[in-house]
């Protein structure tokens, strides 16, 4: 990975700072950063985001336990900040694309429950009905009120659009008077468009009729959730499948395009993949439910057990007589015409296998190009699993569509299939030793949040897991395999119980929002109680070196820089301007990839592209911004320099990155070279290095220093990276002439810590103490010692100013025996391990290895 590119600009072939290659790399720039618009690795040594030579630098209908509030976390990975928003009741929550309004089901209060208007009008009591809450005032309403006059039922699952002018619920009372006729079992879908987007609180429009009625109400929807498209004009939801002879139990899915007036036929269709028989196998099958639709409304993923991607959909088999039929999930790309291409099995193996033991929870991608889905079949991912020949813990697994990187699914493409519920730090990685469920998945595929009961997927396991839905709560980075836990505490390391459910994320990411029964422990509100609904909001770390383009000549435009925003996650990066507040510095918009409305995933990068041209001599300055727009926005910027007057040097290459350093310890040296660009004799004077982390590189060898450099010559300089923290770091190194010409390069390193921590015993008496020492944590920084397998009880302690601790630590006498593990960690997750036995008076205990144990 690189951070500036710099190339040769046709106006001024000479001036200082050309890099040599630039010229036949022009074009190979322009194809890769078009390709950028979804990088798929992490910026690290070895993994370079920018081209070497062409850049340097299961739900159901109840309600039980509903949370009693909704609050908001905002503050960036790991630390955790939060604040209380009102006090509805709410679950099941959804969030808009900005990650501003948030939308959950309820129990509504007891003075809000309608009064019949006569004895003649039944009264049900409520016990769901839906609100919305606006993050950026805290302002939260009812948004399904019983109307006057009207029987009182349930709302649920509520949905809301991408744009978040939207929401779709399901919903018992017959909110259409004129086209349902509130019978039968009562389940209908509606629409609402929601007040900040001119819209009505109470004003719904019916969703769910039956074909060929003329917009007569269904009243027999399924009760689980629909999905809607970002604009809201496309929903789709499940209902019974009764346009087929004798097939009771079988579901299918209607797609509804709902700016078609509602008595029009063509308003409503089946989803395709749909057999147009009943099933008469020895199968029992359920047909088709599960719809996660794409922001653009074109695609639409959903679980089958039909051979639904067939020209001609069958029923599907299952592996016992009798028992279910094996489902599927597939994606219908709705404006395929051709049936042989329109719908495609999303799990399966790298050879197009059908996964054996099924998928279902399907989760789509803004654009459709990725699909999230959980699956219990060993067989689809190379990995170990937890032994098991039947009844295996599902995973969750991620397919990519669009290899090629194109915006679209082509014959070219190749699907790639990955497992998220993994640990990617052990050789082979090690899935998920329980079951993992309810991945949603963020806009440009590159985040997941998911919940699992397996406890080995963080190096301290989660205590208690819970009940139902419930586990604990993890976001993965799908092209680094990166986990990490959403529900600590602020600060805090021991992780709350494994009591959450129902995730939700944000396009960018950058907002969670799930319910929980950890509130007290997450919010260290010791006034809460029951479960809560919870946004948890986190920035994309992002850096951007300060640049200077050197000595350039008056009125001359100078070489074009290429300078890259890296994001170090967790969540996604979205520039929609770039800025630069000196004009002789000159932005090129075409060549910009920070100016193509792409996301910029966790792990990727983008980059600017800009010249300078003197308008005198002398030094110049600007500020180069990079930044969003909307609710939650960020932005980053950097210092951007250059002067007037006769060029000299020249340094080749232009960038360099020196990789990940452990902090404290130097990295290899990097050498570069300085030639002269002038037409007459020069003496390099001046050697400094400046910018971000300037004291994290040092120059280590000078064969330039106060020494004649002649025209077209050239000499080393060797510069050595030693970080001091972890995180990007940057630099900018500056030579100079005897003159005041001078030129820089750009330089960049990743620091991290690899703590050691030792224990002064391999066995440790229940009841007793032992010593921990550390080294090489951060330094004046508090860590936390547990036992990370269960850790009912932690010590804190800091370490010195080198980074080492030593602390005596108890052992309690109901301490659980056996082979455990201690996990030391910082807040900001600096973490190692140590093993050791744990013993009692007249006890032998067995070890008992297994996955994630440190």
């Amino acid at each position: 990975m690189y951070e500036i590119l710099r190339e040769v600009s046709p106006s001024n072939p000479h001036v200082d700072g050309t890099y040599t290659a630039a010229m036949g790399h022009r074009e190979e720039v322009r194809s890769h950063v078009a390709a950028d618009r979804r990088t798929k690795r992490r910026t690290l040594a070895g993994a370079a985001a920018l081209l070497i030579g062409s850049v340097l630098s299961s739900s159901g209908a109840g309600v039980e336990a509903l949370p009693q509030l909704f609050a908001q976390i905002e503050a960036p990975l790991p630390a955790v900040d939060a604040r209380a928003l009102g006090d509805a009741t709410g679950a099941y929550p959804t969030v808009s694309g900005d990650g501003r309004y948030v939308v959950y089901q309820g129990i509504p209060a007891p003075d809000d429950e309608p009064k019949p208007a006569d004895d003649s009008i039944p009264t049900d009591i409520r016990s769901s009905t839906i609100f919305l809450t606006d993050r950026a005032s805290d302002a939260t309403i009812e948004l399904s009120p019983v109307p006057e006059g009207l029987r009182s039922g349930d709302t649920v699952f509520p949905v809301i659009s991408g744009d978040g002018c939207t929401v779709v619920a399901v919903t018992q009372m017959a909110l259409d008077v004129f086209r349902d006729d509130d019978t039968g079992d009562r389940w209908d879908v509606y629409r609402s468009t929601l007040p900040h987007c001119m819209g009505a609180v109470g004003d719904w429009d019916l969703v769910s009729t039956r074909n060929g009625s003329g917009g007569i109400s269904r009243d027999d929807v399924m009760v689980e959730a629909p999905t809607i498209s970002r604009s809201g004009a496309s929903v789709a939801y499940t209902h019974p499948a009764d346009h087929l002879f004798d097939a009771a139990g079988i579901r299918t899915i209607s797609l509804v395009d709902v700016t078609v007036p509602i008595d029009d036929p063509g308003r409503s269709r089946f989803a395709a993949g749909s057999p147009a028989d009943s099933p008469t196998s020895t199968f029992t099958h359920s047909g088709l439910d599960q719809p996660a639709l794409s922001d653009d409304g074109l695609n639409l993923a959903y679980r089958s057990d039909a051979t639904s991607s067939d020209a001609v959909p069958g029923w599907a088999e299952g592996l016992v007589d009798g028992a279910a039929a094996t489902t599927q999930v597939y994606v219908w790309d709705i404006d395929q015409p051709d049936p042989f291409l329109a719908v495609s099995l999303v799990s399966a193996n790298v050879a197009g296998t059908p996964a054996l033991a099924g998928a279902s929870e399907p989760d789509i991608s803004r654009d459709g190009m990725s699909i999230a889905f959980t699956s219990p079949d060993v067989g689809l991912v190379d990995a170990v699993y937890a032994t098991c020949t039947t009844d295996c813990p599902s995973q969750v697994f991620v397919v990519d569509r669009d290899t090629n990187d194109d915006g679209q699914v082509g014959l070219d493409d190749s699907t790639e299939l990955r497992l998220v519920s993994v640990r990617n730090d052990t050789t082979p990685p090690v899935a998920g030793t329980s079951p993992s469920s309810q991945p949603s998945i963020s806009a440009d595929g590159q985040l997941v949040a998911f919940v699992t009961k397996a406890a080995n997927l963080q190096l301290i396991e989660v205590p208690g897991i819970g009940s139902g839905d419930d586990g604990d709560l993890l976001l993965a980075e799908v092209s680094d395999g990166r986990l990490t836990r959403l529900t600590n505490a602020a600060g805090v390391v021991v992780p709350t119980p494994g009591v959450h459910a129902h995730p939700n994320l944000s396009d960018a990411g950058r907002t969670a929002v799930f319910d929980t029964a950890a509130a007290n422990e997450l919010l260290l509100d010791g006034a809460l109680s029951g479960r809560q609904v919870i946004a948890r909001s986190s920035d994309p770390i992002l850096s951007l070196p300060d640049a200077d383009l050197g000595t350039t000549l008056v009125g001359r435009e100078s070489d074009e820089w290429y300078v890259a925003v890296i994001n170090d996650g967790p969540s996604s990066f979205q520039p929609d301007s770039v800025t630069i507040s000196d004009p002789q510095f000159v932005i090129n918009e075409e060549k910009s990839t920070c100016l193509l409305a792409n996301s910029v995933p966790a792990g990727g990068s983008c980059t600017v592209a800009l010249s300078f041209t003197p308008s005198g001599p002398g030094p110049s300055s600007a500020v180069l911004g990079i930044a969003e727009t909307g609710f939650g926005s960020v932005s980053v910027s950097a210092s951007v320099e250059g002067a007037g007057g006769i060029p000299a040097l020249r340094i080749e290459p232009g960038g360099h990155d020196l990789g990940v350093v452990t902090v404290g310890e130097p990295s290899t040296e990097f050498q570069f070279d300085l030639s002269n660009i002038g037409f007459s004799p020069t003496v390099v004077t001046s050697f400094a290095v400046t910018g971000a982390h300037a004291g994290d590189f040092s120059f280590t060898s000078n064969a330039c220093a106060f020494r004649i450099l002649n025209p077209r010559a050239s000499c080393s300089v060797g510069v050595t990276f030693t970080p001091s923290d972890a995180g990007r770091r940057t630099a900018l190194v500056e030579l100079a002439t005897v003159d005041g010409q001078y030129t820089t390069v750009v330089l960049a390193g990743d620091g991290e810590f690899a703590p050691v921590v030792k224990i002064d015993t391999e066995l440790v008496e229940v009841g007793r103490d032992f010593v921990a020492t550390g080294t090489k944590y951060p330094a004046n920084t508090e860590v936390t010692v547990v036992f990370g397998d269960g850790p009912k009880s932690s010590v804190l302690t800091v370490t010195d100013e080198l980074g080492n601790f030593e602390v005596t630590v108890p052992v309690d006498a109901n301490e659980r025996g056996g082979d455990r593990i201690i996990v030391v960690q910082s807040a900001s997750g600096a973490a190692a391990t140590a093993p050791v036995e744990v013993v009692g008076d007249g006890q032998v205990f067995v070890g008992m290895p297994g996955f994630g144990l440190g």
